[in-house]
């Protein structure tokens, strides 16, 4: 059997990562700057290849770390300061790579600065294979499948909170939205990439029952830069977050608020000061939904997907998306889920793993009268 290493064994969602692996049936190498925090993290009788001891920011331990490795997953971030030498190792090593990054600084430069180097290694690089935004990449696909050229594609993510959303995001997810504070994100808009800032555009979703219609502002999503590489001719992509307009109204002031160098330190500060990492309990509690509209000429089409514990699903949307690039041997370079694997595929393999549901709507044929 082929084998896939984790970095970043010891995290909370490397954790989650390793046991998905175990669950499929791999022994994974388990990569990390601390071996005897590894060993202590998991039970004495768990079967793993082998525990490697490496740090991202020593490229020599990092691929020595990857030799016998036919494909890494890492979940180590911000992906922005942490992830390019990860990636570039990958790449001088030809090791396939998988990661679970929700940064669409870190995927736009993954898909203009490091595609060619990954062609020429013949390797296959899925950056954002996890909660974000593997469902979007993959329903935006479905959806644009469904009508007759695709021109606008708008993908929305609802995650309703039930309580505190600290107790719902692990540290490394805050870590990650500090990272981003301050910062414009890319939408692709008539056929160009734009800048524009978190909350800024608006649109009303159109989740399935029981969630049905709902307020959505604009965030930066991985889908404005990796779904115009698989529908052909789409002239705008945008991703959008269900809340409702006054969050929306505050998101943007903050967005904007953020911009401002004081204030950026003092979100940072209380982000990083958080609450423990969700529990099993709190994750099987939390929600999610997803929704892809395309619009064609034909009318519009939906595609969506709903389930529960957005970590549990970033572990089993890499295991599976690795497992696709060993079985299916895509095209090498740094590409997306959709790009790399039929969606629908895909989709199945992730729904037989997990309590994901999925199901598309093609646009309701004209009937003369």
């Amino acid at each position: 059997m082929s084998t896939l290493a984790v970095l970043g064994a010891s995290g909370y969602t490397g954790r989650l990562v390793v046991a998905e692996c175990l669950r499929q049936g791999h022994h994974p190498v388990l990569i990390g700057r601390d071996p005897t925090r590894i060993r202590s993290s998991f039970d004495s009788d768990v079967e793993v290849a082998a525990i490697r001891r490496a740090d991202v920011g020593d490229a020599t331990a990092l691929r020595r770390a990857l030799d016998g490795v036919d494909v890494l997953l890492t979940t180590v971030g911000p992906f922005e300061p942490l992830g390019r030498d990860v990636l570039d190792a990958a790449i001088d090593t030809g090791t396939h790579y998988v990661d679970s990054t929700g940064e669409q600084p870190f995927i736009h430069w993954a898909l203009t600065e490091r595609d060619l180097p990954a062609r020429d290694a013949g390797i296959v690089a899925v950056p954002a294979a996890g909660f974000e935004f593997l469902p979007g990449d993959l329903l935006a696909s479905l959806a644009a499948g469904a009508v007759a050229w695709p021109s606008e594609v708008h993908v929305a993510y609802t995650v309703p909170s039930s309580g505190r959303t600290a107790r719902r995001v692990s540290a490394g997810t805050r870590r990650t939205i500090a990272a981003l504070l301050g910062r414009p994100g890319l939408a692709f808009e008539h056929g160009e990439l734009v800048e524009e800032m978190p909350f800024e555009s608006r649109r009303l979703a159109w989740f399935p029952r029981p969630v049905g219609p709902r307020h959505a502002a604009g965030i930066p999503g991985g889908e404005a830069l990796t779904v115009p590489r698989h529908v052909a001719d789409v002239r705008t992509v945008r991703t959008y977050l269900a809340v409702p307009s006054w969050k929306a109204e505050f998101g943007q002031m903050g967005a904007n608020l953020a911009r401002w160098a004081p204030a950026r330190r003092a979100v940072t500060r209380f982000l990083e000061r958080g609450g423990a990492d969700p529990s099993p309990e709190v994750r099987a509690q939390t929600r999610w939904g997803c929704v892809a509209e395309a619009e064609g000429q034909d009318g519009v089409a939906r595609a969506w997907a709903y389930g529960h514990d957005v970590y549990g699903l970033t572990a089993v949307g890499m295991v599976a998306v690795a497992e696709g690039i060993l079985a299916s041997q895509p095209l090498a370079g740094v590409t997306s889920p959709a790009a790399m694997s039929d969606a629908g595929e895909l989709l199945d393999v992730v729904a037989a793993r997990s309590d994901l549901r999925w199901s598309v709507t093609r646009p309701e044929p004209d009937i003369p009268t």
